[in-house]
């Protein structure tokens, strides 16, 4: 089973740390694994699009907000996975999370909110996981090893992970036509420029 814990752990074995026995332990092992965990899969999400479900709900009113600056605090959707916009009256609006609640000010409105659903780490993609997997070992090589130049070589594995996931939407995506424009041609040569006739290679001589 892919799970938090699970995916921590086995980073932790892999590097030769010892193993949290349960989430939230308050292990320096887990200190140090799950910030970097939840950090990746933000990042991550946000760095390609994966073809997630999304959804657009109303948000349910949770009760008055920690922050001065707004008046009241909203639940996030069920199976929220990330958060993508929330909106009032169709526009957007400034918000803030705290405590894992959703504040801002409705002025009358009901917000709405666009998120990505969280169908269970069981169906994430593979090449996902890997990504994930890889921002975390460089975490414990930063944090835990104390080996910065080990870390650095990880998060970059992670970073062409992703590249290459989004090579792979562009490789199946359909080709655009290219646009020639004559304005943008002009500025790459030099003035004066005479078109060779047709047949003619631009050398003076016919082909």
């Amino acid at each position: 089973m892919v799970d938090k814990l699970s995916i921590i752990a086995d980073e932790l074995a892999r590097t030769g740390n010892n193993v949290p026995a349960a989430a939230d332990d308050g292990s320096d092992e887990w200190n140090c694994c799950s910030p970097a965990f939840d950090a990746a899969v933000q990042e991550t999400i946000e760095g390609h699009s994966w073809n997630f479900d999304t959804r657009i709900v109303p948000l349910v009113q949770s009760g008055t907000s920690d922050d001065d600056l707004y008046t009241t605090s909203y639940a996030k959707p069920n199976q929220c996975l990330h958060l993508i916009w929330v909106r009032l009256n169709d526009q957007t609006v400034d918000y803030k999370i705290i405590n894992n609640l959703i504040c801002l000010t409705p002025n009358g409105f009901t917000p709405t909110a666009k998120y990505i659903v969280d169908q269970g780490m069981a169906n994430w993609p593979p090449l996902f996981v890997k990504i994930i997997r890889l921002h975390v070992r460089a975490a414990i090589y930063g944090g835990l090893r104390d080996d910065p130049e080990t870390a650095l070589l990880y998060e970059k594995a992670a970073l062409d992970a992703l590249q290459d996931a989004r090579t792979r939407v562009d490789q199946e995506s359909p080709k655009r036509a290219p646009f020639n424009s004559r304005a943008i041609a002009a500025r790459r040569v030099r003035r004066p420029f005479v078109n060779s006739p047709a047949g003619w290679s631009g050398t003076d001589v016919p082909n």
